[in-house]
């Protein structure tokens, strides 16, 4: 009897031995470690960890792993929103890009990089509560500085001196998913309204004093556009400047802002009357004569 039993253990563990084997051939359980150079057989797609059976698309990885990549994608909804966009508004998107650039602490994050965010988000990949969401988020207690983001939306649709309703529309959702105190969003809307409700005034005299000329005769477009850029440059406000925190656009630049870009459609068009019409002009290639008329207003836009 004795033999008999020793001989049925010897059968059991002889099968759990070999079941063994078979187990550790399995390369479904060999260690990554231990695998051969080269040999990479893992999924390296981004996973999605608000859902992690979903893998996250890299464009989107790519917005949303950066404080300032998702601003530049929340500011493209205000910039695509009425499908063109003037010389102005250009300018401002170009400023903010640069300060956002040389605020962040990533130092992959350039302003071309943003730049490329506001271009393809022309088409949007992330839904505007997403976006704002991660930005509340990565702004928990900085409620100033998204007040601030508000009211620069509010310049850059306005630079083309109206608010369409697309734009509006964007702007208040954005607001109301950034928290914004109704309170604190009217005192924004109103100053706005209030700035742009009548036409600014303005006679040539005036225009070259902002430009600083005194002979008109040797001014050209090449020269009255750089002098806008550096105008502009010079007046516009860094939003993520502490010192700019309490004060509004309206208190610092917005209306000389106004008038710059006033003064720069006068002097334009005494240009064009002396026959400095860009659309006359010989151009040196097809390109040139687009980015003039382009300075205007323009569908679409490119760096």
């Amino acid at each position: 009897m004795e033999i008999v039993l020793l001989l049925i253990a010897g059968v059991v563990i002889y099968f759990l031995y070999n079941t063994l084997q078979d187990y550790l051939k399995n390369p479904l359980h060999q260690n990554p470690q231990n695998m051969p150079f080269g040999s990479n057989n893992a999924d390296n797609t981004p996973i999605n960890f608000d859902n992690p059976y979903q893998m996250q698309d890299p464009w989107v990885g790519k917005i949303k792993s950066n404080e300032f990549s998702i601003l530049a994608a929340i500011i493209a909804r205000v910039v695509w929103s009425d499908e063109q966009i003037c010389l102005l508004e250009k300018q401002l998107l170009d400023e903010i890009l640069s300060d956002m650039a040389a605020e962040s602490k990533n130092p992959r994050l350039s302003k071309e990089e943003l730049e490329e965010i506001v271009q393809k988000e022309q088409t949007p990949s992330i839904s505007l509560d997403e976006l704002c969401e991660s930005y509340v988020a990565l702004t928990k207690g900085e409620y100033k500085k998204r007040l601030k983001v508000v009211e620069f939306l509010f310049a850059l649709a306005y630079a083309d001196g109206k608010l369409e309703d697309s734009e509006q529309e964007s702007i208040v959702d954005i607001a109301a998913y950034f928290e914004i105190a109704n309170d604190d969003f009217n005192a924004i809307y109103n100053a706005f309204e209030k700035e742009y409700a009548d036409e600014l005034k303005m006679d040539l005299k005036q225009a070259k004093a902002i430009f600083e000329l005194t002979d008109t005769n040797e001014l050209d477009k090449a020269k009255l556009s750089e002098k806008y850029h550096n105008l502009i440059k010079q007046t516009k406000q860094n939003i993520f400047d502490n010192k700019n925190i309490n004060k509004s656009f309206q208190d610092t630049s917005l209306t000389y802002l106004k008038e710059i870009d006033k003064a720069y459609s006068i002097l334009l068009e005494l240009l064009e009357s002396k026959g400095e019409d860009t659309s006359k002009q010989e151009y040196s290639s097809n390109d040139e004569k687009q980015e003039v008329e382009q300075d205007k207003s323009r569908k679409g836009w490119d760096f």
